[in-house]
């Protein structure tokens, strides 16, 4: 028995044992688990039996980025490693998800011509490795020199004659930067006609500057959607020199192309990680580097086992290298989803007057091609009512990463400078080709009556970001505004428990006048009366506490004929609410007390009063507004920041 063979045996045995140790816990595995378990040894063997399985077997169904971990992840990391675009070091467990596998997804996204290559897993990631690991292909993989050469399937049409034509195929981008691993350069496309034809040597031109070779493209690669076929490595031993031209081939693989169909072949580079502006163009950037395949650069064997040769003339391929990602970095700013809805909020010191550390605005920062960070921010501030901002703080996640005084130029308007942020402060950079969000919290005092409304916003410009070598961010994209904060020291704040519902009940029948059907929204709401006693009239006062809106399908506000509608809430006793010892059709809230209404209702009939169903849905229901009283009911206030608010309307429904 060979050696090879024994390792192919062990790895059979092992593969038994493996099983074996999993088989009596089966039900208490996952599906993705045993997948990934079986990836794993199937790898293994064909690995061990000198091939390589392009198959992962596996079905991806989440995304996966830096810190994801799982079966998934190792079942990723084992496919990106048989196509040669990741290695795992001896000792290093699969399973988590950290920048090596992130540059290995990135290699896999530029060679595939997924875009962004930024090493995200994600959908569009996820269906283009879908569709090339459905198939199961049997190579041979041997490495000579430093050059690798990968040998694939067989010839089916022995005996006959072929012509191979070679033309230039599609690339998806023709700009590259400085550092990529396995970019696309050139699609060779090749056509066999008459017989399967195995293609085995692509010679390329490089041109007559060694630069090419010597400080720009470290690596060539042929590759078949992801599957490295030959790789070289680019130096004086591997190019030779032509006349005025430096050529090099890649050369051993055997790839066939089935007879009546063409194949297009990838040529990919490894990039140098930094280019000295001496070299190429004398210094200009962009830098435009071509690559050529000269006349019969292609060669291929058929089926008679003739060489055949194409192109008939040469063609080019000319790519746009950034001299440096620093020289193309991009920032880009835009309103977090995570940004504070607008609300109303008591102060939290009633004394005082003051809310300390308010959540304002939460704005996103992507960096693009490079690295970023802040060296300073500046945010601008207006404000309305009574009461002050006093300080600012900039916070990524939990980590504080500057605070500055608010100066107010103007009544109403002033900004807080976030500046001198020094390299290595912790949340101050964002890596490359990643996004972070930023929250913007303020310092609120001397609201000890009425209400400080309080809105945030940030226009980052070049001299705010820097890049990984301490230069300005070449561009900065987008700005961010914050909704309204109402920071309340006298009245009520109120606030919507879960998610509103509606229900559609009854069937509308035809030529009766009154509605056979109805819908009915339900609201959760409490009440904290800040700093004094909060009034409220019932459903049956002349300033009823709740106001409604109906939104039809288009999401304009339903008016019309309507049927009266009903609306109501149940004050409850014991739950903070006074309802004794007061005017008819009202009840209060003391001072500091909260109080739940857990039953708010909103009835619309189905039928309009001519007797016609209501046809414009489906339809939501939203609380729009909510009066109260601070002197007893003498007069009343309405509080409409909850208007057009998500959180505050109900799904939509159809009358039925």
């Amino acid at each position: 028995m060979t050696n090879k063979s024994a390792k192919f045996v062990s790895a059979i045995a092992g593969a038994a044992l493996a099983f074996g140790a999993f088989v009596p816990t089966m039900s208490a595995a996952t599906l993705s688990d045993l997948q990934a378990q079986l990836a794993a040894l199937m790898a293994q063997i064909n690995a061990l039996n000198g091939g390589s399985s392009v198959s992962t077997g596996y079905t991806f169904t989440r995304d996966l980025t830096i810190g994801s971990s799982g079966a998934d992840v190792t079942a990723l990391q084992q496919a990106l490693v048989a196509k040669g675009f990741l290695t795992i070091p001896a000792g290093t467990a699969y399973g988590y998800f950290g920048g090596l596998t992130r540059a290995g997804v990135a290699r896999w996204q530029a060679s595939a011509g997924v875009t962004p290559a930024a090493g995200y897993f994600g959908a569009k990631s996820r269906a283009a490795f879908a569709g090339m690991t459905t198939t199961t292909t049997t190579t041979t993989t041997t490495t000579t020199g430093g050059t690798t050469t990968t040998t694939s399937g067989g010839i089916t049409t022995p005996g006959a004659e072929g012509i191979l034509t070679v033309t230039s195929g599609p690339i998806s981008n023709t700009v590259v930067n400085v550092g990529q691993k396995m970019v696309p350069v050139m699609t060779v496309r090749a056509n066999a006609q008459n017989s399967d034809i195995a293609v085995q040597r692509i010679t390329l031109d490089l041109g007559s500057n060694s630069n090419i070779y010597n400080k720009l493209y470290q690596t060539l690669y042929v590759m078949d959607q992801g599957r490295v076929l030959a790789t070289v490595p680019l130096n004086s031993s591997s190019v030779v020199q032509s006349g005025n031209s430096n050529i090099v081939s890649l050369t051993g693989f055997s790839f066939v192309v089935p007879k009546g169909s063409y194949k297009d072949l990838t040529i990919a580079a490894d990039l140098y990680s930094s280019i000295d502006s001496v070299y190429l163009n004398g210094g200009a950037t962009p830098i435009n580097a071509t690559i050529t395949v000269p006349a019969n650069g292609v060669r291929g064997t058929d089926g008679a086992g003739i060489d055949q040769f194409g192109p008939t003339a040469s063609f080019s391929q000319t790519i746009i290298v950034n001299r440096s990602l620093v020289d193309n970095s991009i920032a880009n700013v835009s309103v977090d989803s995570t940004n504070p809805q607008a609300n109303t909020v008591p102060v939290t010191d009633t004394t005082n007057g003051q809310y300390l550390k308010l959540p304002v605005l939460t704005f996103s920062v992507g960096a693009q091609n490079d690295a970023v960070h802040f060296r300073n921010l500046t945010v601008n501030f207006v404000t309305s009512g009574t009461g002050s901002v006093t300080a600012a703080y900039l916070y990524q996640g939990s980590t504080q990463v500057s605070s500055a005084a608010i100066t107010m130029a103007t009544a109403g308007s002033g900004s807080a400078v976030f500046s001198n942020i020094q390299d290595g402060t912790a949340g101050a950079s964002v890596p490359a080709n990643s996004t972070l969000p930023y929250t913007v919290k303020v310092d609120v005092t001397g609201v000890t009556s009425g209400q400080l409304v309080v809105t945030a916003s940030t226009s980052p410009t070049t001299s705010n970001l820097y890049n990984s070598q301490n230069g300005n961010v070449t561009t900065v994209n987008g700005s961010a505004t914050g909704n309204a904060q109402t920071v309340l020291g006298k009245g009520p704040a109120f606030t919507i428990n879960g998610a509103p519902t509606i229900v559609a009940s009854g069937t509308n029948q035809s030529g009766t006048a009154n509605a056979t059907s109805t819908l009915t929204a339900h609201f959760n709401v409490s009440v904290t009366a800040v700093g004094t006693p909060v009034y409220f009239g019932t459903q049956a006062s002349t300033n009823p506490m709740f106001l409604f809106k109906v939104f039809t399908g288009n999401g304009s506000v339903l008016a019309g004929n309507l049927v009266a509608s009903s609306s109501g809430f149940i004050v409850p006793t014991g739950n903070g609410f006074v309802t004794t010892g007061i005017g008819a059709n009202s009840f209060y809230l003391p001072q500091q007390q909260t109080g739940t209404l857990s039953d708010v209702y909103f009835t619309l009939q189905g039928k309009d009063t001519t007797g016609a169903s209501l046809t414009a849905g489906p339809y939501s229901v939203e609380i729009a507004g909510i009066r109260y009283s601070l002197d007893n009911g003498a007069t009343f206030a309405t509080q409409t920041y909850m208007d057009t608010l998500s959180t505050w309307r109900t799904p939509a429904v159809n009358v039925q």
